[in-house]
């Protein structure tokens, strides 16, 4: 497995990748999104994206890791924790005091390998992205 750094990726090979754990495809936004991330991650096997992380920073102070998402015939192979531990590590190392993340309940007992202090949130939808 290849992980690489804010590389060439394709919108289509993330839309296929969150097709492939069950989301919405969102194509049209990652053509937007992507350029404006403060750097995402990608895990390749060969050619194929297999795992995918983003991160959106102010660059100084707070980071929020999004979309983190791995093929389910890699998962638990280590590579959603590959993808945890890479982001986390750049963000320390570029000084960010406060790392942010937004998951489901059922996957508490994987955040909390990464140590997070785990709060109560809200998210308010402010329109309907797709039907």
């Amino acid at each position: 497995m290849r992980y690489e750094f804010s590389s060439q990726v394709f919108a289509k090979d993330i839309s296929e990748l969150r097709k492939s754990v069950g989301w919405n495809s969102m194509e049209n936004c990652y053509e937007i999104s992507l350029n404006r991330s403060y750097f995402y991650i990608c895990c390749y096997e060969e050619s194929k994206l297999i795992g995918f992380l983003d991160v959106i920073s102010n660059g100084a102070t707070d980071a929020y890791i999004q979309d983190v998402m791995v093929n389910p015939e890699y998962q638990g192979k280590g590579v959603g924790t590959s993808l945890m531990n890479k982001a986390i590590k750049k963000l320390k190392e570029d000084n960010i005091y406060m790392i942010s993340v937004i998951f489901k309940e059922a996957l508490l007992p994987f955040y909390k390998k990464f140590e997070f202090n785990i709060m109560l949130s809200g998210q308010l939808e402010t329109h309907q992205l797709y039907k």
